[in-house]
């Protein structure tokens, strides 16, 4: 099985209220399209620098955490939105260095109702909220 990547849009949380309260236009809402990889032993989405700085997301500061080069301190920020097709997610996001590949972890997946197939690496839509 090969890698998984999902075509997604993030949206800055705070304006996607504020176009849910008819504050602003959904093209006023600061957005990134990124085609993400799916992570499925990551918790949290996480994005490089550059995105982060464009959706205007700011620092929540570092936080103890376990990651792939072991255990250390991530940077999250504020939530945002996520979307893949027609569903969508909020998360905080860890915030990765230039240049890194976008990607998906388990608590957006899982709010959308997302799965990853293990025979074919795609996505399976479940029921949203899997609790």
């Amino acid at each position: 099985m090969g890698h998984t990547y999902v075509k997604a849009i993030f949206y800055n949380a705070v304006d996607y209220v504020q176009y849910l309260e008819g504050k602003l236009k959904l093209d006023e809402v600061k957005k990134a399209e990124v085609e993400a990889l799916v992570d499925a032993g990551a918790a949290f989405p996480a994005l490089p620098e550059e995105i982060i700085t464009e959706l205007g997301l700011p620092s929540l500061g570092e936080h103890p955490a376990e990651t792939a080069e072991g255990a250390g301190k991530v940077e999250l920020v504020a939530n945002a939105i996520i979307k893949i097709e027609d569903r969508i997610a909020q998360s905080p996001v860890i915030k990765r260095p230039r240049g890194t590949t976008p990607l998906i972890g388990v608590v957006a997946l899982e709010q959308m109702g997302y799965k990853v197939d293990p025979t074919t690496g795609r996505l399976i839509k479940g029921l949203p909220l899997m609790l």
